[in-house]
């Protein structure tokens, strides 16, 4: 039983070193000024419903930097504003890009240029979670949680070990063989 403990509380070590490795790497890469991610994958956190029926307010949507995007993507591109905005590549017109909204029914052109990355997936609901990972908190907190449900049951769990004390032959069997007893089958 011992054993399977020590296999379970592994793994949940190995979990939880993991995770608090990627929110330190999400933190650092947030701390640029860009968008949290890891390698070229970034997270975008939708922020209203333009993406609908697909992405809602709330979700996570998983970014690929420098993918080379084709008619039907959808994108992350910078807005007039340059705000960021995920919208979907419908086509071309003179050498720009015509980009529409799934929820929305105004296109508008747009350089490749404008362009941050490829959608490539999403998380429903993941986005203030996310956010909070790729923060101080987040870090703080996955730690601490590490720390209580990992380590410290297993330094509560180990019962401590009684000094040994030598073993003493009985003193029966010891003045039975000096009278030169022998016992019976």
């Amino acid at each position: 039983m011992k054993a399977v403990i020590r296999i379970i509380q592994a793994l949940l070590t190995a979990v939880w070193l993991a995770l608090l490795a990627v929110s330190v790497l999400l933190f650092i890469s947030a701390r640029d000024g860009g968008l949290a991610g890891i390698s070229d994958w970034r997270g975008y956190i939708v922020t209203d419903g333009s993406m609908a029926p697909e992405l809602k307010e709330g979700d996570l949507a998983v970014i690929h930097m420098g993918a080379v995007p084709k008619a039907g993507d959808a994108v992350l591109s910078k807005d007039s504003s340059d705000s960021l905005e995920l919208t979907r590549i419908i086509g071309t017109s003179e050498g720009q890009l015509i980009l529409k909204p799934d929820g929305l029914e105004e296109s508008r052109l747009a350089g490749a240029e404008e362009l941050e990355g490829v959608y490539a997936g999403y998380v429903p609901g993941f986005g203030e979670p996310f956010r909070f990972l790729c923060g101080i908190p987040g870090i703080i907190t996955v730690f601490a949680a590490g720390i209580m449900l990992i380590v410290l049951p297993g330094f509560m769990l180990r019962a401590p070990r009684a000094a040994k004390t030598p073993r003493r032959p009985e003193p029966r069997l010891q003045r039975s063989k000096q009278e030169g007893y022998t016992p019976r089958h």
